[in-house]
């Protein structure tokens, strides 16, 4: 038997996720109940929705060297005890908060299926863009599953330009490395989150829209996360990448949050040990999208590679000493010059343990007086930090 104090980690790749996810699921498959021991559950490349080949999941009578396992109609409900979430939400991506915390693991995705060599590249080719040669981005992330049978928050991600496996795998990559062990034992936590507040559309475009005209638009947002005085990103979503949100404009408005990635700092980690604070720099882009009237490609002021929106912050956070203090957090924009965090912000307390900051952002020209003007197309919204202590109960030694 295990002592009370003992705790571990799971750290797993590809299909170990899974297993590691039925370990935790299914109370059949723990008599045990060693689960109760386990504190953080890390995954690189974790196909949690299943495995789709030309836009279709693997069948579960392709039993032929296990593909069965990977059909999340009926296969993956079974062994991961999701057979009612299934029924009910027709995916297999979630972890019940009754069996284990969603805020305790953290889906490490891969965006570079290029590199990808299996199958003589075969698999790649059938998996399609948007993946890391063998596992889709959309299917390689979790989300929590609420006692009542509700979808929950999502599970800390992150994202970086490496393929399922091989030399130039996930695994082997510097940034899954870093996004591990700050997991499990960094200081701060910070979870981004992008609300879209209003779009708008070019004028010309407009008027077709206010005429009744269908229009329709992809707009696909860039996130890329570094920490202070490193030379890598904790996460990183481009469109050349192919690992960018997106958002269509016809329904902006049902899903105006979106949950963009996760970042966890770590004091051993500082440049200067000296300094109280935690800080890293942001960079969103929001892609002027192609614009379709009626199913034709609008182009006539269409500049490929644009942009809505891009710029980049510094965010720098001050963690409380004890319970009668709270966290002070600034930023500074970056279109400017390399700056540092001056703005000061109002810190809004979520729950014991967590707290939220708003960054306003819009879309602008500068006219010749200095004032600022709402561009067209253009966006405005906000980005939402919220931001906990991490591993305040972990004592290291050393």
């Amino acid at each position: 038997m295990a002592p009370k104090d003992f705790r571990c980690y799971l750290v797993a790749h590809s299909m170990g996720g899974l297993v590691c996810r039925a370990f935790l699921q299914n109370p059949a498959l723990d008599p045990g109940n060693m689960r109760a021991h386990v504190d953080k559950f890390f995954t690189y490349a974790t196909p949690h929705n299943g495995i789709d080949l030309l836009g279709i999941n693997t069948p579960s009578w392709l039993t032929a060297f296990d593909i069965d396992n990977f059909n999340r109609q009926e296969r993956m409900p079974e062994y991961l005890n999701l057979k009612k979430a299934y029924a009910k939400h027709s995916r297999v991506d979630l972890i019940p908060e009754e069996s284990f915390s969603s805020r305790k693991v953290f889906c490490m995705v891969g965006t570079n299926r290029l590199d990808y060599d299996t199958a003589a590249g075969l698999s790649r080719t059938f998996v399609g863009n948007g993946s890391d040669g063998l596992v889709r981005i959309a299917n390689a992330t979790l989300m929590g599953l609420n006692a009542n049978g509700s979808i929950g928050e999502p599970c800390a991600k992150a994202f970086t330009f490496r393929s399922h496996s091989g030399y130039f795998g996930i695994v082997n990559s510097e940034e899954a490395f870093q996004n591990l062990t700050r997991f499990l034992f960094g200081d701060v936590r910070v979870d981004l989150w992008l609300d879209i507040e209003d779009i708008r559309l070019p004028t010309a475009v407009q008027v077709e829209a206010d005429a009744g005209r269908s229009v329709n638009a992809l707009y696909q947002i860039e996130v890329l996360a570094s920490p202070r005085g490193k030379l890598w990103y904790l996460s990183r979503r481009t469109a050349e990448e192919d690992s960018v949100a997106c958002v269509p404009h016809a329904s902006w408005k049902e899903v105006k949050a979106q949950y963009l990635s996760s970042v966890f700092l770590a004091n051993r980690a500082k440049v200067n040990p000296k300094r109280r604070s935690l800080a890293y720099s942001l960079t969103l882009g929001i892609r002027a999208p192609d614009y379709e009237i009626e199913r034709r490609l609008w182009v006539n002021e269409h500049y490929e590679g644009g942009y809505l929106f891009r710029d980049a912050l510094i965010l720098e956070m001050v963690p409380p000493r004890n319970e009668n203090e709270m966290w002070k957090v600034k930023y500074s924009w970056q279109g400017s010059g390399m700056l540092a965090a001056e703005t000061v912000l109002d810190v809004k307390p979520l729950d014991k343990e967590r707290v939220e900051v708003v960054v306003p952002f819009d879309s602008h020209t500068i006219e010749a007086d200095g004032t600022h003007k709402p561009a067209f197309p253009g966006v405005k919204g906000s980005l939402r930090f919220v931001i906990s202590a991490w591993n305040a109960d972990l004592e290291m030694d050393g």
